[in-house]
Protein backbone atom coordinates (compact mmCIF):
# COMPACT_ATOMS: atom_id res chain seq x y z
CA UNK A 1 0.00 0.00 0.00
CA UNK A 2 1.34 3.45 -0.89
CA UNK A 3 1.63 5.70 2.15
CA UNK A 4 0.44 8.73 0.17
CA UNK A 5 -2.98 7.13 -0.16
CA UNK A 6 -3.46 7.40 3.60
CA UNK A 7 -2.37 11.01 4.00
CA UNK A 8 -4.96 13.78 4.19
CA UNK A 9 -5.64 15.28 0.75
CA UNK A 10 -4.42 18.64 1.99
CA UNK A 11 -0.99 17.24 2.79
CA UNK A 12 1.83 18.71 0.80
CA UNK A 13 4.64 16.49 2.06
CA UNK A 14 7.47 16.14 -0.39
CA UNK A 15 7.59 12.84 -2.26
CA UNK A 16 11.24 12.49 -1.36
CA UNK A 17 10.29 11.90 2.27
CA UNK A 18 8.50 8.66 1.47
CA UNK A 19 9.69 5.17 0.73
CA UNK A 20 6.38 3.92 -0.61
CA UNK A 21 5.42 1.82 2.42
CA UNK A 22 3.03 2.50 5.27
CA UNK A 23 3.51 -0.78 7.02
CA UNK A 24 4.18 -0.82 10.72
CA UNK A 25 7.63 -1.67 12.07
CA UNK A 26 9.29 -4.71 10.63
CA UNK A 27 9.70 -7.56 13.07
CA UNK A 28 10.98 -11.05 12.24
CA UNK A 29 8.16 -13.55 12.59
CA UNK A 30 8.70 -16.59 14.77
CA UNK A 31 5.86 -19.00 15.37
CA UNK A 32 5.73 -20.01 19.00
CA UNK A 33 3.73 -22.56 20.91
CA UNK A 34 2.55 -22.56 24.50
CA UNK A 35 2.78 -25.23 27.18
CA UNK A 36 -0.37 -26.02 29.12
CA UNK A 37 -1.09 -28.13 32.17
CA UNK A 38 -2.95 -31.27 31.16
CA UNK A 39 -5.09 -31.24 34.28
CA UNK A 40 -6.19 -27.65 33.60
CA UNK A 41 -7.11 -28.48 30.00
CA UNK A 42 -9.05 -31.58 31.07
CA UNK A 43 -10.82 -29.61 33.78
CA UNK A 44 -12.01 -27.03 31.27
CA UNK A 45 -13.20 -29.73 28.86
CA UNK A 46 -15.06 -31.51 31.69
CA UNK A 47 -16.86 -28.32 32.64
CA UNK A 48 -18.04 -27.77 29.08
CA UNK A 49 -19.20 -31.35 28.62
CA UNK A 50 -20.98 -31.62 31.96
CA UNK A 51 -22.50 -28.17 31.87
CA UNK A 52 -21.30 -27.58 35.42
CA UNK A 53 -19.84 -24.18 34.63
CA UNK A 54 -21.99 -21.39 36.03
CA UNK A 55 -23.06 -18.44 33.86
CA UNK A 56 -20.87 -16.15 35.95
CA UNK A 57 -17.84 -18.38 35.46
CA UNK A 58 -18.56 -18.59 31.74
CA UNK A 59 -18.79 -14.81 31.45
CA UNK A 60 -15.50 -14.41 33.30
CA UNK A 61 -13.83 -17.01 31.07
CA UNK A 62 -15.08 -15.30 27.90
CA UNK A 63 -13.88 -11.98 29.27
CA UNK A 64 -10.41 -13.43 29.94
CA UNK A 65 -10.31 -14.94 26.44
CA UNK A 66 -10.98 -11.49 24.98
CA UNK A 67 -8.30 -9.89 27.12
CA UNK A 68 -5.85 -12.65 26.25
CA UNK A 69 -6.47 -12.09 22.56
CA UNK A 70 -5.86 -8.36 22.86
CA UNK A 71 -2.74 -8.91 24.94
CA UNK A 72 -1.40 -11.51 22.49
CA UNK A 73 -1.93 -9.14 19.56
CA UNK A 74 -0.17 -6.30 21.38
CA UNK A 75 2.66 -8.63 22.38
CA UNK A 76 3.10 -9.87 18.82
CA UNK A 77 3.25 -6.33 17.44
CA UNK A 78 5.63 -5.03 20.10
CA UNK A 79 7.94 -8.02 20.59
CA UNK A 80 8.53 -8.96 16.98
CA UNK A 81 7.26 -12.54 17.02
CA UNK A 82 3.93 -14.34 16.81
CA UNK A 83 3.26 -14.86 20.51
CA UNK A 84 0.16 -16.22 22.24
CA UNK A 85 -0.83 -16.08 25.89
CA UNK A 86 -4.00 -17.66 27.31
CA UNK A 87 -4.49 -16.24 30.78
CA UNK A 88 -7.74 -18.16 31.24
CA UNK A 89 -5.83 -21.48 31.17
CA UNK A 90 -3.93 -20.64 34.32
CA UNK A 91 -0.25 -20.61 35.17
CA UNK A 92 2.13 -22.32 32.71
CA UNK A 93 5.86 -22.85 33.05
CA UNK A 94 8.95 -24.83 32.04
CA UNK A 95 12.01 -26.00 33.94
CA UNK A 96 15.03 -24.51 32.16
CA UNK A 97 17.41 -26.11 34.67
CA UNK A 98 16.58 -28.21 37.73
CA UNK A 99 16.93 -25.04 39.82
CA UNK A 100 15.41 -22.50 37.39
CA UNK A 101 11.85 -22.17 36.06
CA UNK A 102 10.46 -19.60 33.62
CA UNK A 103 6.70 -19.16 33.48
CA UNK A 104 3.62 -17.00 33.38
CA UNK A 105 2.16 -15.01 36.24
CA UNK A 106 0.61 -16.39 39.39
CA UNK A 107 -3.12 -15.70 39.42
CA UNK A 108 -4.26 -16.75 42.89
CA UNK A 109 -2.70 -17.54 46.29
CA UNK A 110 -3.28 -21.23 45.49
CA UNK A 111 -0.59 -20.91 42.80
CA UNK A 112 1.94 -20.31 45.57
CA UNK A 113 1.24 -23.80 46.90
CA UNK A 114 1.60 -25.28 43.41
CA UNK A 115 5.09 -23.83 43.24
CA UNK A 116 5.98 -24.88 46.77
CA UNK A 117 5.05 -28.45 45.86
CA UNK A 118 7.78 -28.55 43.17
CA UNK A 119 10.48 -27.08 45.39
CA UNK A 120 10.29 -23.39 44.52
CA UNK A 121 11.92 -21.22 47.20
CA UNK A 122 11.88 -17.85 45.38
CA UNK A 123 9.08 -16.38 43.30
CA UNK A 124 10.53 -13.53 41.23
CA UNK A 125 7.85 -11.29 39.70
CA UNK A 126 8.80 -8.82 36.94
CA UNK A 127 5.32 -7.37 36.38
CA UNK A 128 4.31 -3.78 36.89
CA UNK A 129 1.02 -2.84 38.52
CA UNK A 130 -0.76 -2.09 35.20
CA UNK A 131 0.11 -5.62 34.01
CA UNK A 132 -1.54 -7.09 37.09
CA UNK A 133 -4.55 -4.80 36.90
CA UNK A 134 -5.21 -5.68 33.25
CA UNK A 135 -5.92 -9.31 34.12
CA UNK A 136 -7.35 -8.56 37.57
CA UNK A 137 -4.56 -10.29 39.49
CA UNK A 138 -4.60 -9.53 43.23
CA UNK A 139 -0.86 -9.35 43.87
CA UNK A 140 -1.49 -8.23 47.44
CA UNK A 141 -3.30 -11.47 48.30
CA UNK A 142 -0.62 -13.57 46.62
CA UNK A 143 2.21 -11.84 48.47
CA UNK A 144 0.36 -11.93 51.78
CA UNK A 145 -0.13 -15.67 51.47
CA UNK A 146 3.50 -16.24 50.42
CA UNK A 147 4.70 -14.21 53.39
CA UNK A 148 2.82 -16.52 55.74
CA UNK A 149 4.76 -19.50 54.38
CA UNK A 150 8.14 -20.06 55.95
CA UNK A 151 9.62 -21.93 52.99
CA UNK A 152 9.14 -19.49 50.10
CA UNK A 153 9.85 -15.81 49.35
CA UNK A 154 7.95 -13.59 46.90
CA UNK A 155 9.94 -10.72 45.35
CA UNK A 156 9.16 -8.05 42.78
CA UNK A 157 11.61 -6.38 40.38
CA UNK A 158 9.60 -4.45 37.81
CA UNK A 159 10.44 -4.15 34.11
CA UNK A 160 8.20 -2.36 31.60
CA UNK A 161 6.40 -4.75 29.27
CA UNK A 162 7.35 -4.74 25.55
CA UNK A 163 10.25 -2.32 26.12
CA UNK A 164 13.71 -3.64 25.22
CA UNK A 165 15.44 -0.43 26.26
CA UNK A 166 13.91 -0.47 29.75
CA UNK A 167 14.95 -4.13 29.95
CA UNK A 168 18.52 -3.13 29.11
CA UNK A 169 18.62 -0.42 31.77
CA UNK A 170 16.94 -2.53 34.44
CA UNK A 171 18.85 -5.81 34.01
CA UNK A 172 21.76 -4.98 36.37
CA UNK A 173 19.45 -4.09 39.28
CA UNK A 174 17.06 -6.96 38.56
CA UNK A 175 19.71 -9.67 38.19
CA UNK A 176 21.49 -8.36 41.28
CA UNK A 177 18.29 -8.79 43.30
CA UNK A 178 17.68 -12.21 41.76
CA UNK A 179 21.21 -13.45 42.46
CA UNK A 180 21.06 -12.37 46.09
CA UNK A 181 17.70 -14.09 46.53
CA UNK A 182 18.99 -17.34 45.01
CA UNK A 183 22.03 -17.28 47.32
CA UNK A 184 19.78 -16.60 50.31
CA UNK A 185 16.99 -19.11 49.61
CA UNK A 186 18.54 -21.88 47.53
CA UNK A 187 16.19 -24.44 46.00
CA UNK A 188 14.27 -23.71 42.81
CA UNK A 189 13.66 -20.18 41.53
CA UNK A 190 10.50 -19.25 39.59
CA UNK A 191 10.94 -16.20 37.32
CA UNK A 192 7.80 -14.82 35.73
CA UNK A 193 6.36 -11.83 33.92
CA UNK A 194 2.82 -11.85 32.52
CA UNK A 195 3.07 -14.47 29.78
CA UNK A 196 6.58 -15.70 30.54
CA UNK A 197 7.63 -15.09 26.94
CA UNK A 198 9.70 -11.88 27.02
CA UNK A 199 10.90 -10.33 30.25
CA UNK A 200 11.13 -13.52 32.33
CA UNK A 201 13.17 -15.55 29.81
CA UNK A 202 15.42 -12.53 29.24
CA UNK A 203 16.17 -12.22 32.96
CA UNK A 204 16.74 -15.98 33.29
CA UNK A 205 19.05 -15.91 30.29
CA UNK A 206 21.03 -12.97 31.69
CA UNK A 207 21.36 -14.71 35.06
CA UNK A 208 22.68 -17.83 33.35
CA UNK A 209 25.14 -15.72 31.34
CA UNK A 210 26.37 -13.40 34.08
CA UNK A 211 26.20 -15.61 37.16
CA UNK A 212 25.99 -19.29 36.24
CA UNK A 213 28.89 -19.26 33.79
CA UNK A 214 27.13 -20.04 30.51
CA UNK A 215 28.19 -18.66 27.17
CA UNK A 216 25.25 -16.55 25.94
CA UNK A 217 24.54 -18.74 22.92
CA UNK A 218 24.68 -21.91 25.07
CA UNK A 219 22.24 -20.42 27.58
CA UNK A 220 19.96 -19.28 24.77
CA UNK A 221 19.93 -22.70 23.11
CA UNK A 222 19.14 -24.39 26.42
CA UNK A 223 16.36 -21.90 27.16
CA UNK A 224 14.78 -22.31 23.71
CA UNK A 225 14.97 -26.10 23.94
CA UNK A 226 12.80 -25.93 27.05
CA UNK A 227 10.42 -23.04 26.33
CA UNK A 228 9.34 -21.28 23.15
CA UNK A 229 9.86 -17.61 23.93
CA UNK A 230 11.40 -14.41 22.61
CA UNK A 231 14.02 -12.83 24.90
CA UNK A 232 15.63 -9.65 23.59
CA UNK A 233 19.25 -10.67 23.06
CA UNK A 234 20.40 -7.20 22.00
CA UNK A 235 19.21 -5.77 25.32
CA UNK A 236 21.19 -8.43 27.21
CA UNK A 237 24.33 -7.80 25.15
CA UNK A 238 24.09 -4.04 25.60
CA UNK A 239 23.48 -4.34 29.35
CA UNK A 240 26.56 -6.57 29.62
CA UNK A 241 28.68 -3.99 27.80
CA UNK A 242 27.17 -1.18 29.93
CA UNK A 243 28.50 -2.81 33.11
CA UNK A 244 31.99 -3.33 31.73
CA UNK A 245 32.46 -0.08 29.77
CA UNK A 246 30.02 2.35 31.35
CA UNK A 247 26.74 3.75 30.04
CA UNK A 248 27.78 6.58 27.73
CA UNK A 249 25.26 8.71 25.88
CA UNK A 250 25.66 10.50 22.56
CA UNK A 251 23.38 13.14 21.03
CA UNK A 252 21.37 12.19 17.96
CA UNK A 253 19.15 14.44 15.82
CA UNK A 254 16.35 13.09 13.66
CA UNK A 255 14.44 15.27 11.17
CA UNK A 256 11.40 15.14 8.94
CA UNK A 257 10.99 17.69 6.13
CA UNK A 258 7.48 18.97 5.44
CA UNK A 259 5.36 21.91 6.60
CA UNK A 260 1.91 20.71 5.51
CA UNK A 261 1.38 17.95 8.06
CA UNK A 262 -0.06 18.49 11.52
CA UNK A 263 1.85 15.89 13.58
CA UNK A 264 5.10 13.95 13.25
CA UNK A 265 6.05 11.34 15.83
CA UNK A 266 8.68 8.65 16.20
CA UNK A 267 8.22 5.15 17.63
CA UNK A 268 10.89 2.59 18.46
CA UNK A 269 14.28 4.16 19.14
CA UNK A 270 14.91 3.95 22.92
CA UNK A 271 11.25 4.05 23.97
CA UNK A 272 9.96 0.83 22.42
CA UNK A 273 7.33 0.32 19.73
CA UNK A 274 4.46 0.80 22.15
CA UNK A 275 5.20 4.49 22.71
CA UNK A 276 5.66 7.62 20.58
CA UNK A 277 7.69 10.82 20.85
CA UNK A 278 6.42 13.98 19.11
CA UNK A 279 8.84 15.98 16.96
CA UNK A 280 8.94 19.78 17.25
CA UNK A 281 8.37 21.93 14.17
CA UNK A 282 10.93 24.58 13.22
CA UNK A 283 9.03 27.11 11.10
CA UNK A 284 12.15 28.87 9.82
CA UNK A 285 13.67 25.70 8.40
CA UNK A 286 10.43 23.87 7.65
CA UNK A 287 11.69 20.85 9.58
CA UNK A 288 10.32 18.62 12.31
CA UNK A 289 13.16 17.69 14.65
CA UNK A 290 13.90 15.44 17.60
CA UNK A 291 17.09 15.70 19.61
CA UNK A 292 17.80 12.82 21.95
CA UNK A 293 20.74 11.51 23.94
CA UNK A 294 21.12 7.82 23.20
CA UNK A 295 23.34 5.29 24.97
CA UNK A 296 25.74 3.39 22.77
CA UNK A 297 23.94 0.89 20.61
CA UNK A 298 21.88 0.28 17.48
CA UNK A 299 18.33 1.67 17.28
CA UNK A 300 15.49 1.13 14.84
CA UNK A 301 12.57 3.52 14.58
CA UNK A 302 9.78 4.69 12.32
CA UNK A 303 8.07 8.00 11.70
CA UNK A 304 4.33 8.44 12.16
CA UNK A 305 3.18 11.35 10.00
CA UNK A 306 -0.43 12.40 10.54
CA UNK A 307 -1.05 8.88 11.85
CA UNK A 308 0.69 7.11 8.95
CA UNK A 309 3.70 4.87 9.67
CA UNK A 310 6.51 5.55 7.22
CA UNK A 311 10.28 5.86 6.77
CA UNK A 312 12.48 8.81 5.88
CA UNK A 313 14.47 7.91 2.76
CA UNK A 314 17.20 10.38 3.73
CA UNK A 315 18.02 8.44 6.90
CA UNK A 316 19.42 4.86 6.96
CA UNK A 317 16.82 2.18 6.23
CA UNK A 318 16.93 -1.51 7.07
CA UNK A 319 16.74 -4.09 4.32
CA UNK A 320 13.14 -5.13 3.62
CA UNK A 321 11.92 -8.47 4.83
CA UNK A 322 9.92 -10.83 2.59
CA UNK A 323 6.78 -8.72 3.13
CA UNK A 324 8.55 -5.45 2.35
CA UNK A 325 8.63 -4.14 5.94
CA UNK A 326 11.45 -1.69 6.64
CA UNK A 327 12.49 0.66 9.46
CA UNK A 328 14.82 3.60 9.75
CA UNK A 329 17.78 3.02 12.03
CA UNK A 330 20.47 4.93 13.86
CA UNK A 331 23.89 3.59 13.01
CA UNK A 332 25.85 2.37 15.99
CA UNK A 333 26.12 5.13 18.61
CA UNK A 334 29.73 4.56 19.61
CA UNK A 335 32.57 5.80 21.76
CA UNK A 336 34.30 8.94 20.47
CA UNK A 337 37.43 6.88 20.03
CA UNK A 338 36.55 3.74 18.02
CA UNK A 339 40.03 2.35 18.72
CA UNK A 340 39.70 2.54 22.51
CA UNK A 341 39.67 -0.53 24.73
CA UNK A 342 36.09 0.12 25.82
CA UNK A 343 34.94 0.38 22.19
CA UNK A 344 36.61 -2.95 21.42
CA UNK A 345 34.95 -4.58 24.44
CA UNK A 346 31.52 -3.26 23.47
CA UNK A 347 31.95 -4.39 19.87
CA UNK A 348 32.86 -7.88 21.03
CA UNK A 349 30.05 -8.16 23.57
CA UNK A 350 27.39 -6.95 21.13
CA UNK A 351 28.53 -9.30 18.36
CA UNK A 352 26.60 -12.33 17.17
CA UNK A 353 28.13 -14.82 19.63
CA UNK A 354 29.64 -13.01 22.64
CA UNK A 355 31.26 -14.59 25.66
CA UNK A 356 32.82 -13.24 28.85
CA UNK A 357 36.41 -13.66 29.90
CA UNK A 358 37.10 -14.96 33.40
CA UNK A 359 38.05 -11.46 34.55
CA UNK A 360 34.92 -9.92 33.01
CA UNK A 361 32.68 -12.48 34.65
CA UNK A 362 34.32 -11.78 38.00
CA UNK A 363 33.83 -8.03 37.53
CA UNK A 364 30.15 -8.51 36.74
CA UNK A 365 29.57 -10.81 39.72
CA UNK A 366 31.25 -8.33 42.07
CA UNK A 367 29.21 -5.55 40.48
CA UNK A 368 25.99 -7.45 41.17
CA UNK A 369 26.98 -8.14 44.77
CA UNK A 370 27.69 -4.44 45.38
CA UNK A 371 24.61 -3.14 43.57
CA UNK A 372 22.31 -1.25 45.98
CA UNK A 373 19.32 -3.29 47.09
CA UNK A 374 15.91 -2.28 45.79
CA UNK A 375 12.93 -2.23 48.10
Amino acid sequence: MNCLQNLPRSSGLSLRNFTGTTKKPYFPVVSLGMTRFADQRLSIVAQVVSGSESSTEKDETEKDVGKSGTYSNDMTAAMGAVLTYRHELGMNYNFIRPDLIVGSCLQTPEDVDKLRSIGVKTIFCLQQNPDLEYFGVDIGAIREYANKCSDIEHLRAEIRDFDAFDLRLRLPAVVSKLSKAVNRNGGVTYIHCTAGLGRAPAVALTYMFWVQGYKLSEAFNLLMSKRSCFPKLDAIKSATADILTGLKRKPATLTWSGNDCSTVEISGLDIGWGQRIPLEFDEERGLWTLQRDLPEGHYEYKYIVDGVWTCNEFEPITSPNKDGHVNNYVKQVLDDNPDSISAAVRNRLTSDDPDLTSDERLIIREFLKAYPDEE
